[in-house]
C-alpha cells in the first residue's frame, strides 16, 4: 500500500484521516505520517488499515510499477465471502 493509494482509499469513503484512525485503533499521527512518507508503517499496521478498507468495499490493487484503489460493490463483496 503506497501513501498515493492510502489517500485515494480514504478519498473513495469520504473518510479523514480521523475516521480511519478511530476504525483501526491506528493514531491519526501514523496515518498521517504513512501518508506523508514519512517512514513505513509496521506490515501488522498495513494489514489492519487493508483490512478495513476491504470490509468497507475497497480493494488495493498493483505491484511496484503500477498502483491503484478500487471500490467494489457490495454484491461483488457478498460473492466474494
Amino acid at each position: 500500500m503506497t501513501p498515493r493509494q492510502l489517500r485515494a482509499a480514504r478519498g473513495f469513503l469520504n473518510w479523514s484521516r480521523t475516521d480511519l484512525a478511530n476504525l483501526t485503533a491506528i493514531s491519526v499521527e501514523t496515518i498521517r505520517n504513512a501518508e506523508c512518507r514519512r517512514f513505513n508503517p509496521a506490515p501488522a499496521t498495513v494489514e489492519k488499515i487493508k483490512r478495513c478498507f476491504a470490509d468497507h468495499g475497497i480493494e488495493f490493487m498493483g505491484d511496484q510499477h503500477a498502483q491503484g484503489v478500487m471500490l467494489v460493490s457490495k454484491a461483488r463483496r457478498k460473492s466474494r465471502r
